[in-house]
């Protein structure tokens, strides 16, 4: 990864993402999630794909 495609991913945690630690399945420690609502689906696989880890999840609507 770039030293520019690390600024524009960190740029877009800064504003539209988020950083916590979470406990998945009842886990005893808690991981660290990185978490970023988009509604550019293209920009979220491009993330994925240039950090080489993640998920993606589709809200359902209310």
């Amino acid at each position: 990864m770039t030293e520019t495609e690390k600024a524009y991913i960190a740029g877009i945690i800064d504003s539209e993402g988020s950083i916590m630690l979470q406990k998945f399945h009842k886990k005893e420690y808690p991981s660290l999630c990185v978490s970023i609502a988009s509604t550019t689906l293209e920009l979220l696989k491009w993330i994925k794909e240039t950090i080489g880890k993640g998920v993606i999840v589709k809200k359902k609507k209310l």
